[in-house]
C-alpha cells in the first residue's frame, strides 16, 4: 500500500478507515537540520493518526510568515525525475 493523503479519512499505509485528526505543536520549532534552537520557528501542525497501525501524517498550518520561514531557512529538496 502506498502512502496517501490521510486528510481524506483513509490510512495510506494499512488502508484502515480509523483516521483521527488533532493538532501537534512543535515545542522546539521548525528549523534547518543541525541549527540551534535560536533559529527555530514554532509551528502548529494538523496531525492525522491511524488508530489501526499508528501511522502519523503531519501538515503545517501555513500562513505567509511560516511559508517565508520555510523558504528562507530550510533545505529545499528538488523533485526527482524518477519519481514519476
Amino acid at each position: 500500500m502506498t502512502n496517501g493523503d490521510m486528510r481524506h479519512g483513509r490510512c495510506g499505509v494499512c488502508g484502515g478507515g480509523e483516521v483521527y485528526q488533532g493538532e501537534y505543536v512543535a515545542q522546539n520549532g521548525l528549523r534547518q537540520r543541525g541549527a540551534s534552537v535560536f533559529g527555530s520557528k514554532q509551528v502548529v501542525f494538523d496531525a492525522f493518526v491511524c488508530a489501526a497501525c499508528g501511522h502519523v501524517q503531519l501538515h503545517v498550518q501555513l500562513n505567509a510568515k511560516i511559508s517565508a520561514h520555510i523558504r528562507n531557512n530550510l533545505d529545499w529538496i528538488p523533485p526527482r525525475r524518477d519519481m514519476g
